[in-house]
């Protein structure tokens, strides 16, 4: 049945009747098993190029590169090099495996470099012929992978960015096996499929030319003479089938690899794009801030000091200068460091080891402020776990029919947050929730169904946005979502009357309304808050923590659901402190496509083809200029360069009236461009608006750049964004580093990363309470964090990480992780930080399966080192606080909690017998009970002995 859709695709083409689009084309071509050749229009080629991530890891589709796509900064990626690179090394090959060739509607010539070396990694490779072979083509060596032809060796395991393709690879090199597998560049993740072979080239520097129809004609491919459209319209017996389409069909689907932009349906068979199969719940990582020499850093005991590296030869201690002298840590006690910044260091005063009392009155200082202006804010998050609310429970047929009435597929994570709320809902607690999701994932669909169980409860919501805008398009969205299942919606904005205003209250005194939408305003009105059973607040970062906790805290018996695409440090550092649940929405809507990214200088050609090429499409433009008092001269240049657009602009200085209108006539599409300030960053949804043009993009934070690119790209049509910095100016390492995050995480659901990168960047700052600046900047966000930590523990009773932070081991064996397994000193460094902060064993065995990701099997010390802070964890129900092991005696001490004393002793009797153990005895101290074993020589002790004799105590009295 296959073999007639893919004959039928061949003939279309043949017979060049239909109306094809250039990916409809290039679909139709791969269907067809031949070889084909196509030419695109300008606006074609550019929407093609600029999607690369689509077609350049497929060998078989080869774009012909053009010169005048070769602009941007040094310094940032750039496609017309990835394609150039991947062209000449085809050219060298003389176009084997290539199906489909796409050039420039006009072009004659191409320009190439010639191959003077080509390499293949496969699974005859060994490590040495892999690493003579990077280092033949000139690969650049480096402690982390970041830009294309740079590697990296880390033991048994090579990490490679080849420009031929999209993602870096991992090559796994042990056992005597080779495996290679792209990896995510943003969580350093490989993925499930392996790849046969990996492909390195060196090119010359001698540009070259060839003639396309020459190379059209040399390689046999059929060449494509009718028209390319910009949309397509297949018809007959041979149809193109749109998401929604395919749906009512996909019973009957076959997956296809080399299929990208639609399904096709011949008769009674459809094939499709694997990406319109139902993928695996995926949940994002969360990563440590991997420190770097020349960090300022704060330790606990000592106050502030600068980050030197790692020293030792055997078991390994960090080095810390301060002002007058040097401290080595070792890598168990890392729970005491605390990342500070990697800017300004100048500006930062470190403390003196001589002057011990002057950190602690600092420090003490320091902890009474964030105890003062959080202790009202835990005390709401502590009681609102310990209060009461009647459980929301399953709406049977009516939810159903509700959930089924979504038009579109729930993406894997959807289905898994969704769970995870309809469990917060269904518990007599009430919920506390931050639902973290990449803009336009699908997480105002997720509010409208808690909404919904909510209402059909009997309850009422209350939808909080930062703006009236975003107010009035969620106003759209739910009622529309909601008023056919008898769900009465309102709206309560700034510009409403006075009279408007009371005729809402009453409503909704009465239960007329059962969801409000609004803007903070409505917080500061006791009525509003006290008929509120569910608090939604979205865009949770424009809110301040007077607006979302304050006048929240005589209701803690209400749900709360806060939404964010990059939540702000603060949000993000309570979640994972466990004061409320975090759900992360990783996997981007079927259909969404990464938005690519470029940086570039100001440029009037560019801006001119960004915006025409936007407008040919019937599309909008956003172009971001966050300066008010030259907006005006802006516009001016905007007007003279594209005479045809009509142009808007919105900044915080129009009348809020006028302000509103402007934006709206661009969200209702009668205008084509919006020429505004970052006030575009607060959620504004219009899925016509895809391209996006940030002038002085250098002059934005990491996460305003984020969620002012997410702005374009929230429909299944292709978005960009422009990053312009003036010409001739010089980046600042800051600036650099925040452009070349962004443009490196232009992968769908990368916003968790880039909250986490701009805390690495820039450091935290005082985020708990309401002080913004001052003093309190200079101890960083993770020791705001740690005394955040320890003011729950104080007011909860709760104390488990103090347990485990607080067990000390000394033990004979080696728990370390070695150079030669992990190469680089501060990738080590990062693995030791993170081990220090899990205290689940759970956790620990997905760390431990990251490393062998990573850098491969594990040497001895390497999981003594996993296995003791397994140990770690134990202790929280035995008591047990430290553990001494020299030759054949092992001494373990539990403190005044231990009261498995009988368990204990029957079990030594019992497990004595055939494990080695000759003898043993107990000692009663003041603080605690040690428990002294001798085994027999034969016995070889390490850690997952340890371990494993603790596993058969928990057993033997009953624990799993």
């Amino acid at each position: 049945m296959k073999k007639n859709i893919f004959s039928k695709a061949h003939q279309a083409l043949l017979e060049q009747k239909q109306n094809l689009s250039i990916f409809s084309a290039i679909d139709l071509a791969l269907l067809s098993q031949k070889k084909w050749f196509f030419s695109a229009s300008f606006n074609q080629y550019t929407e093609l190029t600029s999607a690369y991530g689509l077609v350049l890891d497929n060998p078989k589709i080869l774009i012909v590169p053009n010169k005048q796509f070769n602009v941007g900064v040094d310094g940032f990626l750039s496609i017309y090099n990835k394609l150039e690179e991947k062209f000449s090394h085809a050219i060298h090959n003389k176009l084997k495996g290539v199906d489909v060739l796409v050039a420039l509607d006009g072009a004659s010539f191409c320009d190439y470099f010639k191959t003077v070396s080509t390499k293949k990694i496969d699974r005859s490779s060994t490590y040495e012929s892999v690493v003579s072979d990077l280092r033949s083509v000139n690969y650049e060596q480096v402690s982390y992978v970041e830009q294309p032809k740079q590697f990296c060796l880390k033991g048994g395991i090579i990490d490679i960015y080849s420009p031929l393709y999209n993602q870096p690879a991992r090559v796994c090199l042990y056992d005597g096996d080779v495996s290679i597998s792209f990896y995510d560049l943003a969580t350093g993740l490989s993925g499930e499929e392996r790849a046969k072979g990996l492909v390195l080239t060196k090119i010359s520097t001698i540009n070259k030319q060839k003639n396309i129809l020459s190379l059209v004609r040399e390689n046999s491919f059929n060449q494509y003479l009718g028209p390319i459209y910009n949309e397509s319209s297949l018809s007959g017996d041979f149809s193109i089938l749109d998401y929604n389409l395919f749906s009512k069909n996909k019973d009957q689907a076959f997956y296809i690899k080399d299929l990208y932009f639609s399904a096709y349906k011949h008769n009674n068979t459809v094939v499709a794009p694997i990406s319109y199969q139902k993928g695996v719940v995926t949940s994002s990582t969360q990563e440590d801030v991997a420190l770097e020499r020349g960090d300022v850093v704060c330790h606990e005991d000592f106050g502030l000091g600068v980050l030197v590296g790692l020293f030792g030869s055997e078991e390994e201690f960090l080095k810390i200068n301060y002002e007058d002298a040097s401290v080595q840590l070792s890598v168990k006690s890392l729970h005491k460091l605390s990342f500070v910044s990697r800017e300004k260091t100048s500006d930062i005063k470190l403390n003196s080891l001589s002057k011990k009392g002057v950190w602690s009155r600092q420090k003490k200082r320091v902890a009474l402020g964030v105890e003062e202006q959080t202790k009202e804010l835990i005390s709401f998050y502590t009681n609102k776990k310990n209060s009461y609310r009647k459980p929301y429970v399953f709406g049977g047929v009516l939810e159903e029919d509700f959930l089924s009435s979504f038009e579109y597929q729930d993406t894997p994570d959807q289905v898994l947050v969704w769970k995870e709320i309809r469990q917060d809902l269904e518990k007599s607690q009430p919920m506390y929730r931050l639902l973290c999701g990449d803009v336009g994932f699908g997480k105002t669909e997720l509010s409208i169904r808690a909404s919904f169980r909510v209402v059909i409860n009997g309850g009422q919501v209350l939808i909080l946005a930062p703006t009236s805008v975003l107010a009035n398009q969620h106003f759209v969205v739910f009622k529309t979502r909601l008023s056919s299942f008898g769900v009465v919606v309102g709206l309560c904005v700034g510009s409403l009357s006075e009279n408007k205003k009371q005729t809402l209250k009453s409503d909704w005194v009465e239960k007329k309304i059962d969801v409000l939408i609004g803007t903070s305003s409505v917080l500061y009105d006791s009525v509003f808050i006290k008929h509120t059973n569910l608090f939604v607040v979205d865009e949770e970062h424009r809110f301040g923590v007077k607006d979302k906790e304050g006048v929240l805290d005589g209701f803690i018996n209400k749900d709360v659901l806060l939404m964010s695409a990059t939540p702000i440090p603060r949000s993000l550092n309570l979640s994972l402190s466990g004061l409320n649940d975090i759900s992360t929405l990783g996997s981007p809507p079927v259909l969404r496509k990464p938005i690519q990214t470029f940086v570039n200088y100001f440029d009037e050609t560019l801006i001119i083809r960004a915006v025409e090429f936007e407008l040919s499409r019937g599309g909008q433009v956003f172009f971001v200029h966050n300066n008010i008092g030259s907006i005006v001269s802006i516009k001016g240049v905007l007007s003279r360069l594209v005479p045809r657009a009509s142009i808007v602009v919105a900044h915080s200085k129009i009348k809020p009236k006028q302000l509103q209108k402007n934006i709206l006539s661009f969200v209702g599409g009668s205008v084509d461009i919006l020429l505004c300030t970052s006030i575009i960053g607060s959620g504004v949804d219009i899925p016509n608006a895809n391209t996006i043009i940030i002038n002085s993009a250098h002059r934005f934070g990491l996460g305003q750049l984020h969620q002012i690119r997410g702005r374009v790209g929230r429909s299944t049509r292709q978005g960009y964004a422009y990053m312009l910095i003036p010409k001739g100016s010089r980046l600042s390492d800051r600036a650099y580093k925040r452009l070349v995050t962004i443009e490196k995480n232009v992968s769908l659901g990368s916003g968790y990363h880039i909250a986490k990168s701009d805390l690495q960047i820039r450091g935290g700052g005082m985020l708990f309470g309401y002080t913004q600046s001052g003093k309190s900047f200079d101890f960083g966000f993770e020791f705001y964090s740690k005394l955040m930590s320890k003011a729950i523990v104080d007011l909860s009773g709760s104390s488990d990480s103090f347990l485990v932070d607080n067990f000390v081991y000394n033990v004979d064996f080696l728990c370390v992780f070695p150079e030669k397994y992990i190469q680089n000193s501060f990738d080590r460094l990062r693995n030791y930080r993170i081990i220090n902060s899990l205290y689940s064993r759970d956790k620990i065995k997905v760390f431990q399966k990251g490393l062998l990701d990573l850098y491969g099997p594990l040497p001895e010390p390497a999981l003594n080192m996993i296995q003791m802070r397994l140990l770690a964890v134990f202790c929280l129900d035995l008591g047990l606080v430290q553990v001494f092991c020299k030759g054949f005696v092992v001494v373990f001490s539990f403190n005044n909690t231990f009261n498995k004393g009988k368990e204990l002793f029957k079990f030594l009797g019992d497990f004595g017998e055939g494990s080695g153990l000759s003898e043993y005895s107990f000692k009663d101290l003041e603080q605690a009970t040690e428990l002294h074993l001798k085994f027999n020589s034969g016995v070889k002790i390490n850690a997952a002995f340890l371990v494993d004799f603790l596993k058969k105590f928990r057993v033997f009295y009953g624990e799993k």
